[in-house]
């Protein structure tokens, strides 16, 4: 069980750092795709 538990609280922490690096990528990402757009327009 405890082994169970221990793959779990590291999941969680890969998931953690995963939706983390998500937001630091998408920052970026959408101010350049609104400053494109509106660029564009």
């Amino acid at each position: 069980m405890q082994k169970i538990k221990g793959e779990v609280m590291n999941l969680e922490i890969i998931l953690q750092l995963a939706v983390l690096a998500l937001v630091v990528a998408a920052g970026p990402l959408v101010i350049g795709l609104l400053a494109a757009r509106r660029g564009n327009l």
